[in-house]
């Protein structure tokens, strides 16, 4: 196989390079929003809020399930006419639609019995949060859209563009005395601002082509274009080269050269269910299943990415909530250093929108995703590990310095914070990837992860440092239960390539040592 040229390696690190530095880029200025919030409020106040954008992120992760959904579906690469295209993207816009004025008069009714119950003094914050995530579904199928058609750029710029209004806003209508409920309706503008952006870029981003016989072989793209370039070649393969049953071409004949790397009109996989090698005479076209419906797609997809991030969300933010449901008094300076902590997730959030649809586009294309998910871990655990060096040496200065000395009371735990978020954020990248490769077995880790988390962040009592260590732990579990996963994925995907190689040598012994007639 040809080394990647140096523009193809250069094209493949800018699209994560773009999405993390607009995450570094958003999540700084969030991080100067949480200064101006928390110097504007008192730190009851603070805490209000920061429980307000927890239950914000959390709710909002149907959006996340969507967008992997969509993802899913775009890459397949269905509709060949612009109008089928376009057919089932109208369609989910409209249900997202419906779906945000159901989700609007919900939250108007049920948001002060659910402030009882929460002992949430502030039940308009709470009807903003979930309106708010009502929304971010809509610009969720316009980011999946985008992701799915290679532009990071724009994508990046769709972060950048909803992060500066959502965080302006919430500045703004603090700062103007609206308190917990300015931050929720600056959360609502930002996100609908967001979901009209990506669909401008989405009405001018078109669908990438099929890839060519040169790209389908293995052949790296030239050595004079970029990444952008490179992609508008690209399409996905459809058939997987180690599961399903040979493909005959138009003559009956076996392509051989497609097994061995070679450029051939069809891609034929060379080993049958039963483990033995193709017939070298005619055989039957198999019959091709028929291919789901746009909706029944992304309904499948959403729902298994649903069962995944779901417990991803709860993992993020689910330690600020319990901390207040318990009625600590520190919650104030508990939720500055999760605020802090937050920032390899974040990251990791950005750079999910490059694993996703590569990882799901090469295993398509039959070849090695791997390494997109090292380039993301990397991207991920440096902030991580350098924020965790921070707060080991400097961690009251830090806070003091970015949300006032009123909220340095829980400081000491932030380099184990720091440490556990990282831990989720290569657990985030893990189930990302696994995501795009159709491992399902991740949202039971998930769910079991989930469970074991909760009970021993209420086990902890509230404190931050216990809080913080018993996140530490939970979250190393689950970081290396999914990795397993993802080993063991590799695992298969190396005994499958020496199947089909062992099959091509057999083959060609069969023959004479010849490749077969095409």
């Amino acid at each position: 196989m040809a080394k990647p040229s140096r523009a193809a390696v250069t094209g493949l690190l800018a699209g994560p390079a773009s999405l993390a530095v607009a995450g570094m880029l958003v999540n700084g200025c969030n991080l100067l929003m949480n200064l101006i919030v928390a110097r504007s409020l008192d730190s009851d106040a603070y805490g209000a809020v920061s429980v307000q954008v927890s239950i914000f992120l959390i709710l909002s992760v149907a959006g996340n399930a969507l967008l992997i959904g969509v993802v899913h579906h775009e890459t397949s690469g269905t509709g060949e006419s612009r109008r089928e295209q376009w057919y089932w993207i109208r369609r989910l816009r409209g249900a997202c639609g419906l779906g945000i004025a159901v989700a609007t008069l919900a939250a108007l009714v049920l948001s002060r019995p659910v402030a009882a119950l929460m002992s949430y003094p502030h039940p308009v914050a709470i009807a903003e949060a979930t309106i708010g995530a009502a929304l971010w579904t809509l610009l969720c199928v316009e980011r999946g859209l985008i992701q799915a058609r290679g532009a990071y750029q724009r994508l990046a710029v769709n972060f950048v563009v909803e992060g500066f209004v959502r965080i302006g806003l919430v500045i703004l209508f603090v700062v103007a005395g609206m308190g917990v409920n300015g931050a929720g309706l600056g959360i609502v503008i930002g996100v609908l601002v967001g979901s009209e952006h990506g669909r401008w870029a989405v009405n001018r981003t078109p669908r990438l082509p099929r890839l060519s016989a040169s790209t389908v072989a293995g052949q790296d793209p030239p050595a004079d274009a970029s990444l952008a370039a490179a992609r508008e070649l690209t399409a996905a393969r459809e058939l997987s080269v180690a599961r399903e049953l040979s493909v005959a071409q138009e003559s009956g004949r076996v392509s051989a050269s497609a097994g061995q790397g070679q450029p051939a009109e069809v891609a034929v996989p060379l080993l049958l269910e039963d483990g033995l090698p193709p017939a070298t005479g005619p055989i039957p076209v198999p019959i091709p299943a028929p291919r789901p419906s746009a909706r029944q797609s992304v309904i499948a997809d959403t729902t298994v990415a649903l069962g995944a991030l779901v417990p991803l969300a709860l993992l993020q933010n689910m330690d600020v909530v319990i901390v207040g449901w318990l009625g600590s008094a520190g919650v104030g300076g508990y939720a500055a250093i999760s605020t802090a902590c937050k920032v390899p997730v974040f990251i990791g959030l950005a750079v999910a929108n490059f694993l996703l649809p590569e990882a799901a586009r090469r295993r398509k294309e039959g070849r090695p995703a791997g390494g997109t998910l090292a380039i993301a871990l990397v991207f991920v655990v440096t902030p991580g590990l350098l924020l965790a060096a921070i707060g080991l040496v400097g961690a009251h200065w830090l806070i003091g310095l970015v949300f006032g000395a009123h909220l340095t009371d829980a400081s000491g735990a932030l380099w184990v914070l720091a440490l556990s978020m990282t831990l989720l954020a290569v657990t985030l990248m893990f189930t990302t990837y696994l995501l795009g490769a159709g491992v399902r077995r991740v949202v039971a880790v998930l769910a079991v992860a989930t469970v074991a988390t909760a009970g021993a962040l209420v086990s902890a009592g509230g404190g931050a440092m216990p809080t913080a260590v018993a996140a530490l732990v939970t979250e190393l579990v689950t970081a290396v239960a999914v990795g397993l996963l993802v080993v063991q994925l590799h695992h298969t995907d190396r005994q499958e390539a020496a199947a089909r190689q062992a099959a091509d040598v057999r083959r060609q012994a069969t023959d004479g040592g010849f490749p077969a007639a095409v």
